[in-house]
Formats: structure tokens, sequence, C-alpha cells
């Protein structure tokens, strides 16, 4: 605010002083202007009166009715101190005087200086302005000495300065009046001016100042309504969203940083998981191909068994890569995924039929709770995958006698749908890392069903990859349930007054 005030006064203080310089140069000019003018007419006025002088001498004709004339001309005016003398040259004495007879003329060293001029007919003048003649040194403000055309007179004219003459030469009241006006309204502009001015050169130092500190978003400055302040609110703009646009390349630089090393930290954690994994079964396979080299007397029946031991353990190494692939192009290949209009209901009929002709159910019974119109966009493979890995899931780990599939609600975009058993559950400690890669609950448990530690991984990353979402819980009654949405097709109301869409119950 300081700064801002020492500016404004700065720039005001400029300003105004090039407006009196200007103000005051131009009263000089014009006082100048004005004064010689007035001089000019006053002499004029002197010019005029021995002009009829010396026409009526070159006509033969009596001067002093002209004399009085002139004198009475001049006697009630700002000239009537004037002296006129008309001398004879012939005689050298003066024949006609106006005013006071004056015998002093100018010296010879003023007069080196006197203006000469010829007229048209002949008459000669001299002519001196502010001089000082007699020994009293009298100021005279006019001296004119004209020779008619024949040299028979002289006529001289003295015109001192008196109060009158100062006067008729001083400049009017109103002129200095106006001089005055002209540089109090230029102050006044300037010092409005000089401060819409300096609010705009504060608001924009106020802009540097917060850019050199690298803000990230500089407000809008209150500029004023004008060419200034339009450019000022430009620069702000402009700077505002390449400051922004910044920011946004810093965020996006992060975020793909931080996802680049969460990506190499994954791959770093998934090797580490698939080297551990994969030395169990190896290891196995290894035991009991040695023991069947080293033993090649072992009985049949031993032999057969360890290479059923053998091939159950490659059996889980192939299924375990089969679902690393299948995690693997879900991640990679997630965006080119085709979706079409599917019905959920007779999907779920469909599969029921396989995994319970398959054995995938064991002993447990699946049901399911869904409309006949259940519409959902998605993809046939990753919901066979999604639905049969929870499927497993349940047989192998729940200890249940019941699984299902029930329609929970839905909404203008999506179904909720609820995958449940009937099971023990999971802690709760155990629930939030439940999708993870690899993660197992009872790691001997986990081995000894043949789980690959990625069948709910593969779970979640095909509901994602399809636009719905899923979570778990632990059911109140007892169990796991998992919660998750697909995308619904959009379907035509029925008609006022038709009967709902039908539910099939399957036990």
């Amino acid at each position: 605010m300081k700064r801002n005030i020492r500016y404004q006064l700065r720039l005001f203080l400029t300003a105004l002083a090039c407006i009196w310089v200007v103000v005051l140069g131009f009263a000089w000019l014009q006082y100048h202007i004005e004064k010689e003018s007035r001089r000019e007419m006053l002499q004029q006025r002197v010019r005029l009166a021995v002009g009829n002088i010396i026409d009526a001498h070159e006509k033969g004709r009596e001067l002093k009715p002209y004399m009085d004339f002139v004198d009475r001309y001049f006697a009630n005016s700002d000239l009537c101190d004037i002296s006129i003398t008309v001398y004879d040259k012939v005689t050298g004495e003066a024949t006609y005087t106006i005013g006071d007879l004056r015998t002093c003329v100018p010296s010879e060293d003023d007069l080196t200086h006197a203006e000469n001029e010829t007229y048209v007919d002949g008459s000669e003048v001299k002519r001196l302005t502010d001089i000082t003649i007699g020994p009293n040194k009298e100021k005279i403000f006019f001296f004119s000495s004209r020779t008619s055309p024949d040299g028979q007179i002289e006529v001289r004219t003295y015109l001192p300065y008196t109060p009158e003459v100062h006067r008729a030469l001083r400049i009017r009241t109103e002129f200095w009046i106006m001089i005055l006006g002209v540089g109090v309204v230029g102050s006044v502009l300037a010092f409005f001016i000089t401060k819409h001015q300096a609010k705009n050169v504060a608001l924009l130092h106020d802009f540097a100042r917060r850019a050199a500190a690298d803000r990230d978003f500089i407000p809008m400055g209150d500029f004023p309504s004008d060419e200034i302040g339009d450019i000022s609110r430009q620069i702000v703009a402009i700077y505002n969203s390449r400051m922004q646009a910044n920011v946004r390349r810093e965020r996006e630089h992060i975020i793909a940083l931080k996802a680049t090393d969460e990506k190499n930290l994954m791959k770093r954690a998934l090797t580490n998981n698939i080297s551990h994994e994969l030395k169990t079964p190896i290891g196995i396979i290894r035991g009991y191909i040695d023991m069947i080299i080293s033993q090649p007397d072992m009985p049949e029946e031993d032999r057969i068994h360890f290479l059923q031991k053998t091939q159950q353990n490659v059996e889980r190494i192939v299924g375990m890569l089969a679902d690393l692939s299948t995690m693997t192009h879900l991640e990679e290949g997630s965006k080119n995924i085709t979706v079409k209009s599917i019905n959920f209901h007779d999907f779920i009929f469909t599969l029921e039929e396989d995994v319970r002709g398959s054995g995938l159910t064991g002993d447990m019974d699946f049901r399911y709770n869904l409309p006949l119109d259940c519409m959902v966009r998605g993809n046939e493979g990753l919901l066979t995958s999604a639905i049969t890995n929870l499927v497993k899931n349940a047989r192998a780990y729940s200890q249940g006698t019941v699984m299902g599939i029930d329609l929970l609600g839905r909404n203008e975009n999506f179904y909720t749908f609820s995958f449940y058993d009937n099971g023990v559950g999971v802690g709760e400690e155990h629930l939030q890392h439940i999708f993870d890669r690899f993660y197992r609950i009872d790691v001997g448990r986990s081995r000894k069903s043949g789980g690959t530690g990625l069948g709910l991984p593969i779970v979640k990353s095909s509901i994602n990859s399809m636009g719905g979402s899923i979570s778990v819980r632990n059911r109140k009654g007892g169990g796991l349930e998992f919660i998750f949405t697909l995308p619904r097709v959009k379907q035509q109301r029925p008609a006022s007054g038709s009967a709902g869409s039908p539910e099939s119950n399957n036990a």
C-alpha cells in the first residue's frame, strides 16, 4: 500500500510538473503576444494621428484645426499625457504643440538603434521604444520623429510611461484567471489519471511479486476497465493458464512416476511371489522324480502314487501360469474388451448347469434369485471367469453347504448383485487384502486345496474391466458375501398397468 502511494505521488508530481510547465510556457508566450499587441495598438494610434498631421501639411491646409482635433482625441484617453510637437525645419522653431513642449530629444546613441522607415509618400520616420532621455532620465514609452516628404516640417511624438499607459499595456485579469483555471483543471485531471494508472501499476506489481514467488494461481486483480486493465487481465489469465498447465503436467508426471514405481514394485512383488509359489510344487516334483529314479525296484503301486502326485503339482503350475496370463490380459487389454448385452438370468442358468456338471460346486448347493429380464452389459468370457472363480473360492474355503447369487438392487445405470455362501467367513483383518495377488488366509490349507492365490484378483479385474465394482464383507448369518455391480442395459418402461417382471428361484 505504501509503495502504491509513493508511486502514485511520484507519478502525480511528475505529471503536475509537466502540466504546469506547459501552462506557464503557454502563459508566458501568450502574455508577450498580448503585450506586444497592445503596444502595437497604442503606437498605431499615435502613428495615425501623426499621419493625419503630415497629410494636412502636404495638402496645404491649416494645421491648427488638426492639432486641436488630435488634442481632443487624446485628452480623454489613456494617451492623455502624449506630447506632439510640429517643428519648422527652416527656422527650427516649434510651430504647434499638443501637451507639454519637450525640447529634449534622444541621444545620438539612442538614435543609432532607432527603427527607420520611409512611407509611400516619401516621408521618413525614426521610432524608439522604452528609452530614457534628459537629465532626469525620464522613461519614454514611445518616441518618433517623422519628417514630411518636402522636408519642411518635423513631427516629434513623446509618450512617457504613465499610470494610464501601464493600464493600457497591462494584461487583463481574466487572462490570468483563465491560465490559473487551466492549470487547476489540468492538475485535477492529472491526479485522477495518475491515481487510475497507479492502481494498474500497483496491481501489476503485486502480480509480478506473486509470480516471482512461483504462485500456482494468482487471483484476478480488480483492474480498471481500460486498455491497460484489459492487457493486465490478459497477462494474469495467461500466467494462470500456463501455471495451471505446468501444475497439471507436474501432477501427471508425479502420478505417472508413482504409477511406474507402483507397477515396478508390483512386478517385483509378483516375481517374488511367483518364485515363492513355484518353489513348492517344483520341489515336490523334483523330490518325487528323484525318488523314482533312485529306486528302480520301487513297487509299482508306490511309483504310480508318486507319479500322480507329480501330475497334480504340474497341473497346479499350469493353472498358476494360466491365471497369470489371464491377469496380464485383463491389465493390458482392459480398454479393448468387447462388451454386449447379456441376459444375466439366462447366463447364470447356463453357468450353474456347467459348474454343477463339472463338479466345481462339490457338495454345495448353488442357488440364484434373479429377474428374468435382468439385462447387463458385459463380456461373457470375463463373467464366466469371475463367477467360476467365486464358485471355486466358496467350495475350497467356505466350509459351507450353500452358495448363490441374488439381485440386491438397481438404479438407472447399474445392477447390484450378491454372491454369498453360508460358511465360516474370514477374519475382519483379512477383508482389505482378500483381492491382493497371492494373498492367503491359511497358507497350508490353500496349498492343500491347490489354489494359486490369483482367483479373487482375477474376479476383481474382470468386474472392473466391464465397468463394474466389487467389495466383500462377512454375512451376519455366517459366511462371506461379495457385492458387485454390472452396467445395466436401459430398457423402455413397460406400459402403465402391466405386470412386473417375473423372478426365478433355483435351489
